[in-house]
C-alpha cells in the first residue's frame, strides 16, 4: 500500500507541475443503417470504422445510443434500441460482452441515450417512453436497476440521447422532435435526474442548421458538450447555470451511416522499445507493460500493468512527464535503454515481487485520478525494469500515454 500511496503522489507533483499540451480522443459513436462503429478525430474529424457484430440497425430514427467505459473493461456499450452488446473500439469492434436483450425494454421504450459515469460505476439511460433510468454495472456486462423516473419536457418531444459530466455531478438530455432543428438540452443532478436545473436550445453546426438531435457527450478537458444530428456534430463550450458559450469544432460525418449516439473515446497509448530478458531471468514471451483503464479525469480504475514478468524477480516502474524518449538511455547491467525521459530524472516505486511459477503479472493500482480539467493534454511515459535472483534482468516496453476525458 505504501508502494502504492508513494507512486500515487509522485503521479499527482508530476501533474501539478507539468506543462499542459492538447490531447486528441475521438467522437465515437453507434450508426443506425448497417451499423458501424464510427468514430472521428476532436481536431481533424478524420473517420475511422468497424462492424460490431449482434446489434441491427435501429428501427426509429431516435432509438440506439453509445456509451464508453474507460475502467478495466475498456469497451464501448452499444445499443440499438432493444438489444445491448459491449465491443473493443480499439480492436476492430472485437465483442467484450454478448449481445443481450437491453434490461427493462420493451419495443415501446426502446433506448434513445446511454452514459456511464465511472466514478459511482453507474449507466445512465433515456427511452422513448420520455423514463430515465440508471443502472450498477457489475462485473463487466451486468446490468441492475437501480432508479427511474419520467423527464418532464414539452408536449410532443422525445428524449433523444444523454451525457453525464461525472466530476460536477450532472446529466445532460436532449428531447426533440422530427421536425425540428436541434432540440432542447436540459441539466439536472445526476442524484436526481428529472429535476431539471436549467436548458438551452442548440440547432446549429458551423453556422448549418442540423436536423434533431440524436446524441450528446461531455467532454470535461473542452469544458463542453458536444450535440449531433447524426450528419453534423458540434462542441459547444458551456458554464454554469446552462450558459451557452462559444462553438468549438463541428465535425462532419463524411460516411453513410448517421449517428445513433456519441461519446468520448479517450487518446490510446503508444507503446515504445522491445521487452527483453537477460541473465537468470525465466523468458517470458509475452511479457508486456500494458494499461489498465484509461487515463481518464476521475477514473478510479486506472493503473499500470506489468503483464508475464519473470517469477520471483524484483520489479520497479519508473515514470516521468513526457512520452517515450529514442534512442534512451542505457544502464547496465539492464538489457535495454530506459526509455522514460530522465529530465528532469523520473520518478521510481518498488521492488514489487513477481508472483508465479514461471511468469507472473504485477499491477499497480494509480486510481483515482485527479479531477482537475486543466490536467488534459499532459503525456506522461511508464517503463517496468527488474531483477533476477541470480543476476539476470528484465526491461518492460515503455508506454506513453496521456490524461484526458471520456
Amino acid at each position: 500500500m505504501l508502494r502504492t500511496l508513494s507512486l500515487s503522489s509522485l503521479l499527482g507533483a508530476a501533474l501539478a507541475a507539468a506543462p499542459v499540451a492538447q490531447s486528441a480522443p475521438k467522437i465515437i459513436g453507434a450508426t443506425g443503417v448497417t451499423p458501424t462503429v464510427l468514430s472521428q478525430d476532436v481536431g481533424t474529424c478524420a473517420p475511422m470504422t468497424c462492424t460490431p457484430g449482434g446489434i441491427g440497425p435501429a428501427f426509429n430514427p431516435f432509438t440506439g445510443a453509445t456509451a464508453y467505459d474507460p475502467t478495466r473493461g475498456r469497451g464501448l456499450w452499444i445499443t440499438d434500441g432493444l438489444m445491448l452488446a459491449k465491443v473493443d473500439p480499439r480492436n476492430s469492434c472485437a465483442p467484450l460482452c454478448p449481445p443481450i436483450p437491453f434490461p427493462n425494454t420493451t419495443p415501446n421504450n426502446p433506448v434513445t441515450g446511454m452514459a456511464y459515469n465511472e466514478i459511482t460505476n453507474t449507466l445512465f439511460v433515456t427511452d422513448l417512453s420520455n423514463v430515465i433510468r440508471w443502472y450498477n454495472v457489475s462485473g463487466s456486462c451486468s446490468l441492475t436497476i437501480v432508479g427511474r423516473c419520467i423527464a418532464t419536457v414539452p408536449p410532443g418531444l422525445r428524449l433523444t440521447s444523454c451525457a453525464t459530466d461525472d466530476l460536477n455531478g450532472l446529466i445532460y438530455y436532449t428531447a426533440t422532435d422530427p421536425t425540428m432543428s436541434g432540440g432542447i438540452v436540459f441539466c439536472a443532478p445526476q442524484t436526481a435526474p428529472c429535476s431539471i436545473i436549467c436548458s438551452f436550445v442548440v440547432n446549429s453546426c458551423g453556422g448549418n442548421p442540423m436536423g434533431p438531435l440524436v446524441g450528446a457527450a461531455w467532454d470535461a478537458c473542452q469544458g463542453g458538450l458536444w450535440l449531433t444530428d447524426g450528419r453534423q456534430t458540434t462542441l459547444r463550450q458551456l458554464g454554469a447555470g446552462c450558459a451557452l458559450g462559444p462553438e468549438l469544432q463541428c465535425c462532419i460525418n463524411p460516411t453513410f451511416e448517421p449517428y445513433t449516439g456519441i461519446d468520448l473515446l479517450p487518446s490510446t497509448e503508444d507503446p515504445a522499445g522491445p521487452n527483453c530478458t537477460s541473465g537468470t531471468c525465466n523468458i517470458c514471451p509475452t511479457m508486456a507493460h500494458t494499461l489498465v483503464g484509461d487515463p481518464t479525469l476521475g477514473n478510479p480504475s486506472f493503473g499500470l500493468l506489468l503483464d508475464d514478468a519473470p517469477s520471483g524477480s524484483s520489479a520497479f516502474v519508473f515514470l516521468n512527464i513526457g512520452a517515450c524518449a529514442s534512442p534512451g538511455v542505457f544502464a547496465p547491467p539492464l538489457c535495454a535503454p530506459l526509455l522514460v525521459p530522465v529530465v528532469p530524472p523520473p520518478g521510481s516505486a518498488g521492488p514489487f515481487f513477481v508472483p508465479g511459477a514461471g511468469c507472473g503479472d504485477v499491477f499497480l493500482p494509480l486510481g483515482p485520478l485527479p479531477g482537475a480539467p486543466s490536467l488534459c493534454g499532459l503525456t506522461l511515459s511508464t517503463q517496468w525494469v527488474g531483477f533476477c535472483p541470480g543476476g539476470g534482468t528484465f526491461s518492460s516496453n515503455c508506454l506513453s500515454w496521456t490524461i484526458t476525458s471520456s
